[in-house]
């Protein structure tokens, strides 16, 4: 089975396997058992209560709550590492994926489509709603094979705007925080984020931010306070539409 999320989203990114070395002390019961009350209290620090988590925990409660009522095509744009299509599609969704890299799963309701985001193979006002999580931020810059190009989000979202039907949603979700750009992604500041949404119509930014691996809602302020140098992370959740 292929993995399609990062290590993190729905399990401790601490995974050692101890079952061998514990065989050892079987012979020594007493020691076992004040080292595995050892371990246990030590552990309790790391997992109780905090899983460290990405931001799909946020991200995908965000795109679910804004389906409501939408009967057309959906597209999912940079799908190739997401459990989202598919789970789009399980609830009974139409769902195109694009990514530049191959989709390893199937679903009736599912069409992986190879692609490049800055130039969409679709024509105007062909869905009703794209999606676009933890995407736009990585385009144009080449980390994951695709295609180089200066502003690549820009044009991504140019793109977005393009297939959008009249009226109809697209949900982005990109880093916020201090502005920033290195070599696989970018954070956006409030000044950027709108900047990059000039083709749409944002109706509603929600944001969230992650301390220790917790992610919670939070204010625009707080999450613009944001370093991704740091420990802290945190993100917009765009929901706009075409005017």
């Amino acid at each position: 089975m292929s993995e399609i999320e990062p290590e993190g989203t729905y399990r401790p990114q601490y995974r050692l396997r101890w079952r061998g070395l514990v065989r050892l002390f079987d012979r020594f019961p007493r020691l076992k058992l004040r080292l595995a009350g050892l371990a246990r209290r030590t552990l309790k620090h790391v997992f109780e209560p905090r899983l460290v988590a990405t931001e799909r925990v946020i991200e995908y409660p965000f795109v679910f709550q804004n389906l409501g009522g939408v009967s057309g095509r959906i597209l999912d744009i940079g799908c190739c590492y997401s459990r989202l299509p598919i789970a789009m599609a399980s609830r009974g969704f139409q769902i195109i994926g694009l990514d530049f890299n191959p989709y390893p799963f199937r679903h009736p309701n599912f069409l992986a489509v190879c692609g490049d985001a800055m130039r969409l193979p679709f024509a105007e006002g062909s869905f009703e709603v794209v999606v676009a999580i933890s995407v736009i931020e990585h385009i144009g810059l080449g980390h994951y094979g695709d295609p180089s190009a200066n502003s690549g989000d820009k044009a991504a979202v140019c793109e977005i705007a393009r297939v959008l039907r009249s009226g109809g949603r697209a949900l982005i979700t990109v880093p916020f925080g201090h502005a920033m750009i290195n070599d696989w992604m970018r954070t956006y500041d409030s000044s950027g984020l709108v900047n990059l949404l000039g083709p749409l119509r944002p109706d509603r930014n929600e944001f969230a931010v992650s301390r220790n691996g917790v992610w919670t809602p939070t204010t625009e302020p707080e999450a613009a306070a944001v370093s991704w140098d740091g420990p802290d992370r945190a993100i917009a959740l765009v929901f706009a539409t075409k005017p």
